[in-house]
């Protein structure tokens, strides 16, 4: 193959090298009596079969160093990447990894604290807890419980300064493609940054990009230079396969005292339903006539007995369950509402201040 030949080949396409990198038996490295040493804050592709295996013994490099540090995380049914930046076992994720479901409540549904499982790269499991995420960003932060393998501590990894990355530098992705495998260490790929204004990519957290593939199972995973240094996290695939959206490293410091206290950042909190502590009959297109009512809920309390019959709303008529359901659903706990109500022959009207459920 020619030197324009090798050019075109890893210009047109930042997988050729990482294909050749991840089949060549034992990496194929390069003669280690050349003298030809890859930049690692390079923008260029290779330009000669010397440059071409530079770039291949330092991806190597990298792979080697961050392996160990590359984990899978499973949560519930979900599972995800993640990697060691501390030695107390600190790891870096995304927070749609370890959200879970939603449940509700002041905290957009997250709750921090809960039990995961993580996945070191020789397949030994070990127990974590999870941290503090911020929604909107996609950062998110997990502890391992369990003591690290040397003198209670773990290997972990320097985080870089994402702001220093350049459009078109060089970087290695690994992760966990179609969740964790038994046998299988962290998967890497090579790729290059890109631009996000390129793709139009903006967002409230400042995304990075880059061309190294990605697929689920890779969220969460890091993006690293080829010094080795954590620069990004995984957050989701793009437009295509090969335009994929990290989270910058600089997004984590700026919250790093709040993701490891637990706090959830930017995430909207679930509206609180208000409630009137009332039961109708099944069917709503019924009249609104209370067949059970909670004798310490809000009703009871403003005078509201079972076998009343709501007919008004703060001025409108009530004619069935559906209705009086609507309105509810607009309101908020502490708000205080008119019910005009039938009790047998006699007209009622009463104030209820509205409750929260669980109050």
């Amino acid at each position: 193959m020619t030197t324009r030949q090798i050019t075109r080949c890893v210009a047109g396409c930042g997988m050729a090298v990482a294909l050749l990198v991840a089949a060549a038996p034992n990496w194929a490295a390069a003669d280690p009596k050349s003298e030809t040493k890859w930049d690692t804050k390079r923008t260029a592709p290779p330009e000669d079969l010397d440059e071409l295996k530079a770039l291949q013994a330092r991806v190597k490099s990298v792979v080697d160093k961050c392996t160990p540090c590359t984990v899978a995380i499973t949560i519930g049914f979900g599972a995800g990447s993640g990697v060691i930046v501390s030695e107390d076992g600190l790891v870096l994720t995304a927070a749609h990894v370890i959200a879970g479901e939603p449940k509700g409540g002041d905290k957009g549904g997250y709750e921090p604290n809960r039990d995961c499982t993580i996945i070191l790269h020789d397949g030994k499991r070990v127990k974590a807890k999870t941290l503090g995420i911020n929604d909107r960003a996609d950062s998110g932060m997990v502890k391992i419980v369990d003591k690290g393998p040397k003198d209670g501590k773990w290997p972990f990894l320097p985080i870089a300064k994402s702001a220093d990355v350049k459009s078109g530098q060089w970087v290695v992705s690994l992760g966990h493609p179609g969740g964790p495998k038994s046998g299988r260490a962290p998967v890497a790929r090579l790729g290059q940054m890109e631009n996000p204004d390129k793709h139009r990519i903006h967002t409230a957290g400042g995304f990075m990009v880059s061309n190294c593939t990605l697929v689920g199972g890779d969220s969460g995973g890091p993006l690293y230079d080829l010094d080795g240094n954590v620069i990004g996290i995984h957050s989701r695939i793009g437009l295509s396969l090969a335009t994929n959206v990290h989270v910058p490293t600089d997004k984590f410091k700026e919250e790093w005292d709040r993701l490891v206290a637990g706090e959830v950042i930017g995430a909207k909190p679930k509206p609180v339903a208000a409630v009137v502590g009332v039961v109708f009959p099944e069917d709503e297109n019924d009249d609104a006539w209370v067949a059970e009512i909670d004798e310490e809920g809000p009703a009871a309390k403003a005078g509201v007995k079972a076998g009343d019959t709501i007919t008004k709303f703060n001025g409108e008529q009530i004619k069935t369950v559906k209705r009086f359901r609507e309105l509810i659903k607009d309101r908020k706990p502490g708000d205080v509402v008119k019910l005009g109500l039938r009790r047998g022959t006699e007209a009622v009207s009463v104030s209820v201040t509205l409750g929260k459920r669980g109050a």
